[in-house]
């Protein structure tokens, strides 16, 4: 046989077992990124009630243990009056928050305050503001990483 031959028949028989081994059946494919092991962190979802008295505060701190939305909504505002809510981060003598983003309640109506966070700890307050005469009662449902 020629050397030629020799070759040509090699090659044929290395195509021929590279052929046998792919496959027209479809394989799923695989997520390298994805971590099974990773643990899967769910929103926390808080709910407390509270009372302020004119020109008071009520606060209470949480922690985002990833980065995502924070949520939280006023309602249940009993009398019917204007309150306050607000995220920030809490003051380092713990007397409250130092608020970044808030928003009023306009009598007695709901209010919902959304802010970024990273984790970390952070609180939220409700507050009256000074026309505020009576105790007034509040229900706050939180949302957070």
């Amino acid at each position: 046989m020629s050397r030629a031959l020799v070759q040509l028949r090699a090659t044929w028989l290395v195509l021929f077992v590279a052929a046998g081994a792919c496959s027209d059946t479809p394989s799923a494919p695989t997520d390298s990124a994805a971590d099974p092991d990773a643990p899967i962190i769910t929103p926390m979802v808080v709910t407390f009630t509270g009372v302020v008295g004119a020109n008071g505060s009520a606060s209470r701190s949480f922690t985002a243990q990833i980065a995502g939305t924070a949520t939280a909504s006023l309602d249940g505002i009993s009398p019917a009056t204007a309150l306050g809510l607000g995220f920030g981060i809490p003051r380092a003598d713990g007397t409250g928050c130092l608020l970044g983003r808030s928003a009023i309640a306009a009598d007695g109506a709901s209010v919902r305050v959304v802010a970024h966070v990273d984790p970390g700890i952070y609180c939220l307050q409700v507050y009256a503001p000074e026309r505020t005469t009576d105790a007034v009662g509040f229900t706050v449902t939180l949302e957070h990483p």
